[in-house]
């Protein structure tokens, strides 16, 4: 008795056990709650394409889609909200460290005490030490 190899495991898998009127809804599932997501990200309208394509029962071919994006590490996306995150922290870090400076030319020791705490939150934010 040999295995069979099947290119998709899972849904062949499926296929013999599962009652198909489930994988429709799930498929349905799929599809509604991609259409209803808040972020319409190029990777959701195609997880609801994919969806809708097996529910139409029609063959998925790559071509009768827009692809989602490499989720590599270098994109040129991914590398632009570094970037923009790292000019953020900044801008904060430079405008806690003026609060600071100015705190620690005044007299008023609770304010001093506030502005370096503000200013050593940021550093550990910076470091990746608070959320």
């Amino acid at each position: 008795m040999s295995a069979v190899t099947h290119e998709f495991p899972r849904a062949y898998e499926a296929a013999k056990t599962v009652d198909p009127l489930l994988l429709a809804q799930a498929l349905d599932h799929i599809a509604r709650s991609a259409a209803k997501s808040r972020s319409q990200t190029r990777r959701i309208r195609w997880i609801e394409q994919r969806a809708l394509i097996a529910l139409r029962g029609d063959k998925y071919r790559d071509i009768d889609l827009d692809l989602p994006k490499s989720a590599g590490p270098d994109t040129p996306e991914k590398l632009q909200r570094r970037m923009a995150y790292h000019i953020a922290l900044r801008h904060e870090l430079l405008a806690a460290y003026e609060e600071a400076i100015e705190a620690l030319r005044g007299g008023d020791p609770i304010a001093r005490r506030y502005a370096l705490r503000a200013a050593a939150d940021v550093v550990a934010k910076a470091r990746g030490d608070v959320q």
